[in-house]
């Protein structure tokens, strides 16, 4: 009795709901699976399927190897790399809340990356940018929510501005590059007329920096082209010819005269490779 139009729409309905419950159907056995593997391990007294895999650090065993140094330097290593990546999903985390300003998410993600390394630079940068907020916005707060951000942030501030913070930050991590990174941009972030000085601390691999490497070099490339300290493109092009001194070898230091696309290179190689062997 429905007129055609009804009757196609009716019909839309019924396999889009023929679909959801398909699609249910699928999702509810793959979790049953997943739970019966999980108890299975369990039971067996083993670890998680996709859990990292660690050798067992004895020191009997390394007293007996020529470089127990090395070696366990080498058993340290996959748990500094959990621990990086751990703490990177959390500051990525606080900087989509801080994008949708959700004050709270803000803070938990801070926590949770506090927990893992409250010493690590980027952190720091995530702490001046929520203390800003904090100032900016705890006026318009529920009263619930202020409470709640004002306790658990006493541990992190300790009463101080972000100026305070931050000036304390870099006079405690003077040597080293990637603190003094994350100190300057956060410098120029709460008062653009300290570029000057901001860009001269992070520019100047002088002997006092005990991490000058190629990769905290080129993040601070990156930066600078991004404007993260503002214009300067002299005291970039200076930072790229001392980049250049210390890693001849690195193509992103290279001056744009002496720069060849990738393409070519391997040409290049190749040739010589070629000559090598004749």
């Amino acid at each position: 009795n429905l007129a055609p139009s009804e009757l196609k729409k009716l019909r839309s309905k019924q396999r889009k709901a023929r679909r959801k419950a398909e699609q249910e159907s699928a999702q509810a056995r793959e979790a049953q699976v997943k739970r019966d593997q999980h108890h299975k391990s369990r039971q067996q007294g083993d670890v998680e399927a996709d859990a990292p895999q660690f050798d067992e650090l004895i020191p009997d065993k390394l007293a007996r190897v020529d470089d127990p140094l090395e070696q366990a330097i080498k058993f340290l290593q996959p748990l500094q790399t959990l621990a990086k990546d751990r703490i990177e999903t959390h500051l990525m985390a606080f900087g989509v809340y801080y994008r949708k300003k959700k004050v709270l998410l803000m803070l938990q993600s801070l926590k949770r990356a506090h927990k893992v390394d409250p010493k690590n630079p980027k952190l720091h940068s995530c702490l001046i940018r929520f203390h800003q907020i904090i100032e900016e916005q705890k006026g318009n707060w529920d009263p619930s929510v202020k409470e709640v951000v004002t306790q658990e942030t006493k541990i992190y501030f300790e009463g101080k501005n972000a100026y305070d913070l931050n000036r304390e930050f870099l006079e405690n991590n003077s040597n080293s590059l990637r603190a003094v990174l994350e100190g300057t941009k956060m410098m120029y972030h709460l008062d653009n007329k300290s570029q000057s000085r901001a860009v001269s601390l992070v520019t100047s691999l002088d002997n006092k920096y005990q991490d000058v490497d190629i990769e905290i070099c080129t993040e601070i490339l990156d930066s600078l082209r991004r404007g993260d300290l503002g214009s300067c493109d002299a005291q970039l092009e200076e930072f790229v010819k001392e980049c250049n001194l210390r890693f001849p070898y690195t193509a992103a230091f290279k001056p744009p005269s002496e720069w060849v696309p990738p393409n070519e290179t391997n040409h290049v190689n190749q040739e010589q490779e070629n000559y090598n062997s004749n």
